[in-house]
């Protein structure tokens, strides 16, 4: 995947989010303040119209930069913190050898930022579990993917804003997770055979 495929992946999460828009936002009323679903559509919209560099890096980093600025709540700094980790990599493309390399720094990105660890109910749930499998040595499915997410449906969430609910988030899926499943499906696309 070179910069001008990466580009147009990113992009191509527009339409994701507009149509999960509903989707997201009624999770996050269920265990968060509501505004997930907006906050990605929003995201997206500024990456679709902003997104710009002539190397992985470069589109890694703009993509970064405008979720940062674009994307409220605390979804932002994570994707943005993480797609600039990402950029550091400094591969001249995304490839199927090397996509572990962008996870490690996805993961450590989002481990440092949102001090969190596996089980506690957010998008490093899907993250980490997606590492582990490439670093097994294997690409994991859009089904996989989406299945992480789905898996915190039954973890009680002991971090973030849902963490206030306790038990009574057990039995919705996590926001973030949701919206992590796509970003990285849309990733591992272009290195899947």
């Amino acid at each position: 995947m070179n910069a001008e495929v990466l580009k147009s992946s990113l992009v191509g999460l527009l339409p994701i989010f507009e149509q999960e828009e509903a989707n997201l936002t009624n999770l996050d009323r269920e265990i968060g303040d509501g505004d997930h679903g907006v906050n990605m559509l929003r995201g997206f919209k500024a990456v679709s119209e902003k997104l710009s560099g002539d190397t992985v890096s470069d589109v890694l980093k703009s993509c970064g930069m405008t979720l940062m600025s674009a994307v409220g709540g605390a979804s932002g700094p994570l994707y943005g913190f993480s797609f600039v980790k990402m950029a550091q990599v400094g591969h001249d493309e995304i490839t199927s050898e090397n996509i572990q390399d962008y996870f490690k720094a996805f993961k450590e990105a989002i481990e440092t930022r949102g001090k969190v660890t596996k089980n506690e109910k957010t998008m490093y749930d899907v993250v980490s579990h997606v590492y582990e499998d490439l670093e097994s040595g294997r690409i994991p499915s859009k089904e996989e993917v989406t299945q992480y997410a789905l898996n915190t449906k039954e973890i009680m969430a002991t971090k973030g804003r849902a963490a206030y609910f306790k038990e009574k988030s057990i039995g919705v899926v996590d926001p973030g997770a949701m919206s992590a499943s796509y970003i990285i499906n849309t990733l591992l696309e272009g290195v899947r055979s």
